[in-house]
């Protein structure tokens, strides 16, 4: 059965029950949605220990078939739970929601709905409208398709959200220009001929020294990335090791895996753009570091280094 357009009220109980049977994440018990102007959702949260929370929600935009949704209010109603088990616990439920179809970025959250409804064969639509009013979610929908036998089939993805794309040699940028320039032109002009044209992969080395030099000065770079660049280089000036060898999986932490993974964090963390606006060789050698500092990191030691990272940013961070 086949609908042109339908308008359809949701309330916080239709909701509990859409969660409770399409949903439904381990661990996460969502007790209470209430809808007036925003969403107030009460729940509980269960990874060896309960922590209750509140969250209230607004809705922001709707676009592409992704809701868009801002986090207003957000409270951990357990008084004596400590900080950090409170982060850990947080960044478990956006993980699990994230395979779901509902991404967490910057106090925004983005619903990809046709996926978190992909596993449902009883009905599939187009939303053009959503808001809140007078105690429920309203929603204009078009397209409905209707199966009460289950047989409709869906084909849905994620949204692939990775920022980083391969960019072609000839694609325009605006070139960072300074002394290294010059001075890099000047070696370039005397090289052979027949050397000139591998004078992108013999100047590598220097042009990764010049890169991460000028993104200690970009404002577009994180911050929390120029701490990490800062703090490689003061690992590698440190002559001698400031990690003991004896300490287990620690210890196995040599300079060459420390520097991939801050290589391999700056591509990462970095939007593409202002990377190559500071890469003073061709575009296309980024996309051969970008494969090789991936492959590194994957398999030596700088393993290791991603290893503890990640467990010092869950615990420090949101």
């Amino acid at each position: 059965m086949n609908i042109t357009k339908i308008k359809v009220s949701l309330t916080g109980e239709d909701l509990l029950s859409i969660y409770s049977e399409f949903v439904s994440v381990e661990g996460l018990e969502v007790k209470d949605i209430k809808i007036n102007d925003e969403i107030s959702i009460t729940g509980r949260l269960n990874k060896g220990f309960n922590i209750d929370f509140l969250v209230n929600l607004k809705f922001e935009s709707y676009e592409e078939n992704v809701i868009k949704v801002e986090i207003t209010k957000i409270k951990v109603l357990n008084i004596g739970v400590l900080k950090i088990i409170k982060n850990m616990a947080i960044k478990y439920l956006l993980k699990s929601l994230k395979e779901k179809g509902i991404i967490y970025n910057k106090g925004k959250i983005e619903i990809e709905y046709k996926y978190v409804l992909k596993d449902v064969p009883y009905i599939d639509f187009d939303i053009e409208n959503i808001f809140c009013y007078l105690g429920s979610i309203n929603v204009e929908v078009s397209n409905v398709q209707v199966s009460t036998a289950g047989l409709i089939k869906k084909d849905v993805q994620l949204i692939d959200r990775s920022v980083a794309k391969d960019y072609e040699e000839d694609e325009e940028f605006t070139k960072i220009e300074d002394c290294y320039t010059v001075g890099r032109g000047k070696i370039k002009e005397k090289m052979p001929l027949n050397v000139q044209k591998y004078s992108d992969y013999i100047l590598i080395i220097p042009d990764i020294v010049a890169l991460i030099y000028r993104l200690l000065k970009d404002k577009r770079v994180p911050v929390k990335t120029k701490i990490i660049i800062s703090s490689v280089i003061c690992y590698i000036a440190v002559p001698s090791d400031l990690i003991p060898d004896k300490i287990p999986f620690v210890g196995k932490i040599d300079d060459i895996a420390v520097v991939f993974f801050a290589l391999n964090k700056i591509i990462q963390d970095v939007p593409a753009k202002v990377i190559l606006e500071n890469w003073e060789g061709k575009n296309n050698i980024v996309s051969v570091l970008k494969t090789l500092a991936q492959y590194v990191t994957d398999f030596t030691r700088a393993k290791n280094v991603e290893t503890i990272y990640g467990i010092i940013d869950e615990i420090v961070s949101i």
